[in-house]
């Protein structure tokens, strides 16, 4: 019996080793959470593209109410399309960024890979009044792209994960008030405009001795106000799930290297829920 305790310990020390070891390399915790957060903002971002072009044909539907009776000045709408394609860009790297902290397979490198030099410049020409701190938050989404490289590459391990947060949480937190603060802003101008010109073209346009064109008239002007309030809630929700995320990171980099999955569910599971909504509100205006 005495032969085999020598062999019996060290077993139990080897598997102990080997426990220790897992731990170490692989830092267990469940991070499904993050996965599922990760997942849940994506509808949100992919819808981008598509605000940036309606906003564009509202701006264009505005002017389309200018005329002798309803004189108006005209509006620049080029700016929409100059600015989409840098905007975009930026949109792409922060939902890229946050699916790659889920590992998610929809995180896709070629989006964001690269093209970040002339972002400035793109953004300055396409809107020549854009501030310079408007222009040092878009920046940051540089630092994002990078990001997404740098998490595929080191694999999807908590140790790495954390200090991927850590060092993007600025570069997140300027990011997020960029796109909301100035591109959504931006967009939700656009469609205040179409209904500004639109609501007066409706009423200058009425006459007392058409009462049927009148009637249609009403008729179509009601019909587009709901419409263009339920895209300027899209925007808002849109900005709200910016906000969430910029929230959700935060928190991720303020208890980095000490996630546990309870922890998780408590801090993301509400913001889960809210990513979910505004995705459907987004998708079903847009």
């Amino acid at each position: 019996m005495d032969r085999h305790k020598p062999f019996r310990g060290t077993r139990h020390l080897t598997i102990a080793a080997v426990a220790l070891f897992l731990l170490l390399t692989c830092a267990c915790t469940d991070l499904d959470e993050i996965a599922q957060f990760a997942k849940a903002s994506q509808d949100v971002g992919k819808a981008f593209p598509g605000v940036a072009d309606q906003a564009e044909a509202a701006c264009n539907r505005a002017n389309s109410f200018k005329n002798a009776q309803n004189p108006l000045p005209l509006l620049p709408c080029d700016v929409y399309a100059k600015l989409k394609p840098p905007l975009v860009k930026v949109n792409d790297a922060l939902f890229g960024y946050i699916a790659s902290l889920g590992k998610l397979a929809s995180a896709d490198l070629s989006k964001v890979a690269g093209g970040f030099d002339s972002l400035g410049t793109d953004l300055k020409q396409g809107d020549p009044t854009i501030s310079a701190a408007n222009l040092n938050k878009a920046s940051a989404a540089a630092g994002l792209a990078k990001a997404i490289t740098n998490i595929w590459a080191n694999g999807y391990r908590q140790r790495e994960l954390s200090k991927t947060v850590r060092e993007n949480n600025q570069a997140v937190q300027d990011v997020t008030q960029f796109l909301s603060e100035y591109a959504a802003d931006k967009y939700q101008q656009s469609f205040h405009d179409e209904w500004r010109y639109e609501d007066s073209y409706c009423l200058n346009m009425k006459s007392p001795t058409e009462p049927v064109a009148t009637d249609l008239l009403d008729r179509k002007c009601a019909a587009d106000k709901v419409r263009i309030e339920t895209q300027e809630k899209a925007i808002a929700d849109y900005q709200k799930a910016l906000a969430t995320i910029a929230k959700t990171h935060q928190k991720l980099d303020e208890e980095a290297g000490h996630w546990n999955a309870q922890q998780l569910a408590k801090d993301l599971g509400p913001e889960i829920v809210t990513l979910g909504n505004a995705a459907v509100s987004v998708n079903k205006a847009f």
